[in-house]
């Protein structure tokens, strides 16, 4: 019998028609060329040479089919695991019939890239040190060498523990005392709110007869955020402790308008909050007498301006001006830009300049200018920043489909692994990244779901309480959180020992969270101020601290742009911060899949906790939506930096598909494609297939402004 006869006979044979598949029912029996055919799909579906015996009787050829099933399954394992689905496609037969693969359909299989493939070269980079601007923090002198009260003393020494003066308080507190207004430029975390606050509450306790609630607002606080306000309104509350008739009070946006009404109708002497509240109360509240105002303190100047409370600034100051004859106001920034001295021209007259980095107090005259809002870029005002000498400052580059597991590689080792653990704030560049982050950290450092036998023993609560044990735990804070949660996220996280908060930079401007040893920017902030005001939440008031910046191969230009600002940075390998992987799986044995052996390198941990990461995304459609939003926010957000800076944060220069990994995603949500930059296409056709961005007129997209996409903290 020849081959052909051979074939016809195989054919018969049910297990050989089964393994054929349902895509050549129909051809099976046709002519000679059809049947030839199907022989060779035999041959490629069982991956071994057909049996050279003339006939085969059915009980051999299911056995023959049986063995041959077997060697596939043990391929198709192989396959399974190291197949790149980025470049892997399905092959088409010249009739239009959808060939045979060794493997399952693409939608079954285990689509999963290599994270180690196809990423962009990591260029060398050459980091010169540069001469930095020193600014120490502490004074010889402490407070006794000034002419304070002794209650006032006695409550810094003893219940505050604050023994010795900054430099700051040295230089900005006599003036403050005498009089003067005061323009105050000091690095952040140098003692800028006690700079301002110990002049108010000495000068208020020295009035006799002595105030009392009743005679209204004699000193105004304007701050840019919410937990801002909050920080500083527990300073004054610790200092009118030895005066308990002096009476502080918070105005914030999130709170009951009611309540607040009721305390200012009840009466409060030091008035803090937001400026779209303190606005709104100044001009509403008719329990809010402002004829004895003496004091107007502008704190975080810079910031306030570029959030755009520049408006609600110059009508708290208007109304002030209607209904007070004289006061004294102070303004105080980590920088001073040409934005600051406009909003100084509204109120100052003839202050005293205040610089420490530059170790000089000046007087000088600030004009006044009728200012109007103004939108320019005023990023390259400042030409050098100070930080504090114990800071380190690092940054790492990691291609775009590295960075999600770089940054559990770091928290294990500085959170999880290190014998003294660590705090660390997290910055993120939108809303729903955090919301991303804390959602699928929360789920990956929680300690095994399954209960052993030897813990079977233990209560129904116990076993609830070791399921929901997490090794690390985990904070959020964003602008959008309700005021309740956003000031119970902040005390708790203040007074934890170990903890990690993942925040917008709504949390990079004056707050003072206690021990935090690690600043991580896993988004680059754009303008090198921003830099400064993130890093300065550690390595605050002389303590050690440190930072690290995430960078991509296409952003390391910004490094210059730091040293050019004066900024010293050191890099560290991505490989130094994988190796930190090997070790986590000895806590988290959930991620090794039961039939897979421990890694042994740092790209196997790697690309082992990518496919965990991965699997937790996509299995779960909440998870899943989440991450898409993650990232459709992302690369709105990446497409708003400052013009100067575009030549290093440009959108041409993401590859969508790998981005798509750093949020858990197999591929890019909407019309993304994995493979292709559609940047690259006509200007046109790109806009149309970002359904991301929501911005179908390439005109919208050039004329929407920047601040519509940036993180703050309403005051409204």
């Amino acid at each position: 019998m020849d081959d052909d006869d051979d074939l016809t006979l195989n054919l018969f044979t049910p297990a050989i028609k089964k393994n054929v598949g349902k895509s050549l029912e129909n051809v099976i029996w046709g002519n000679r060329q059809q049947r030839i055919k199907a022989r060779k799909l035999l041959k490629l579906t069982a991956r071994a040479k057909p049996t050279k015996t003339p006939t085969l009787s059915e009980s051999q050829s299911d056995v023959y089919t049986e063995k041959s099933e077997i060697a596939n399954n043990k391929k198709r394992k192989i396959a399974d695991v190291s197949l790149d689905f980025d470049n892997n496609k399905r092959r088409n037969d010249g009739s239009g019939n959808v060939s045979s693969t060794p493997t399952k359909k693409l939608k079954d299989s285990l689509h999963f890239s290599s994270l180690f493939n196809s990423n962009p070269e990591i260029p060398t980079i050459d980091v010169k040190p540069v001469e930095c601007i020193k600014e120490e923090v502490f004074s010889s002198d402490s407070f006794e060498s000034l002419s304070l009260d002794t209650y006032m003393l006695r409550n810094l020494r003893e219940t505050m523990k604050f023994n010795q003066m900054t430099h700051v308080q040295e230089q900005a507190i006599p003036p403050i005392l005498n009089g003067s207004d005061a323009l105050v430029k000091s690095q952040t975390g140098s003692g800028k709110t006690l700079a301002y606050a110990i002049p108010i509450i000495h000068a208020l306790q020295a009035v006799r007869p002595k105030i009392c609630r009743g005679d209204g607002v004699f000193a105004i606080v304007i701050l840019p955020t919410r937990e801002l306000a909050l920080q500083s309104y527990e300073v004054f509350r610790a200092l009118v402790k030895p005066y308990q008739w002096i009476v502080p009070g918070c105005t914030i946006g999130g709170e009951k308008r009611k309540a607040e009404k009721a305390r200012v109708r009840k009466g409060i002497n030091v008035l803090l909050g937001t400026p779209g509240r303190l606005a709104d109360h100044v001009i509403h509240t008719k329990s809010l007498h402002l004829f004895k105002l003496r004091y107007l303190i502008i704190d975080e100047a810079d910031r306030l301006f570029e959030m755009g409370f520049e408006k609600d600034v110059k009508l708290i100051i208007d109304c002030i001006k209607e209904k007070t004859l004289k006061k004294q106001t102070v303004l105080l920034s980590a920088t001073l830009t040409n934005g600051v001295e406009r909003l100084a021209g509204m109120s100052l007259e003839s202050p005293v300049r205040i610089d420490v980095s530059q170790d000089e107090t000046t007087c000088a005259v600030t004009p006044k200018i009728d200012l109007h809002i103004n939108t320019r870029d005023n990023s390259n005002e400042c030409s050098a920043f100070s930080v504090p000498d114990k800071l380190k400052q690092l940054f790492v580059v990691t291609p775009c489909k590295l960075r999600l597991v770089s940054l559990v590689a770091l928290i294990a080792d500085k959170c999880v692994l290190a014998f003294k653990k660590s705090k660390m704030i997290v910055f993120l560049s939108t809303q729903d990244s955090v919301e991303f982050l804390h959602k699928l950290f929360s789920n990956l450092f929680k300690e095994n779901d399954s209960v052993s036998c030897m813990n079977a023993l233990l209560s129904d609560q116990q076993q609830d309480i070791r399921k929901s044990k997490c090794l690390v735990t985990f904070y959020k804070l964003h602008g959008n959180m309700d005021q309740k949660d956003r000031t119970l996220t902040f005390t708790k996280f203040s007074t934890c020992k170990n903890g990690i908060l993942l925040c917008t930079d709504i949390a990079a401007r004056g707050l003072h969270l206690n021990n935090i040893q690690w600043i991580v920017q896993y988004t680059t902030p754009g303008d090198a101020k921003e830099y400064i005001h993130r890093v300065g939440r550690t390595a605050r008031a002389g303590a050690q601290g440190n930072s690290l910046l995430f960078l991509m191969p296409s952003e390391t230009e910004y490094v210059k742009t730091l040293s050019n600002m004066k900024i010293n940075m050191k890099e560290i390998m991505m490989r130094n911060v994988l190796h930190n992987l090997l070790l986590l799986f000895e806590k988290l044995p959930k991620i090794l899949e039961n039939d897979r052996r421990p890694p042994r390198t740092y790209e196997e941990a790697a690309t082992t906790l990518q496919i965990y990461i991965e699997k937790v995304v996509n299995d779960e459609p909440e998870m899943q939506e989440v991450a898409k939003k993650a990232f459709q926010s992302f690369v709105r957000c990446y497409s708003t930096y400052p013009k100067h800076l575009k030549s290093i944060f440009h959108i041409k220069y993401l590859h969508l598909g790998h981005l798509a990994k750093s949020f858990g995603l197999r591929d890019a949500p909407g019309g993304f494609s994995a493979g292709k930059n559609p940047i690259q296409s006509k200007k046109k056709h790109f806009y149309k297939q970002h359904p991301c961005l929501e911005i179908h007129n390439p005109k919208e997209y050039v004329k929407k402004p920047l601040s519509s996409f940036y993180e703050f903290a309403s005051g409204h």
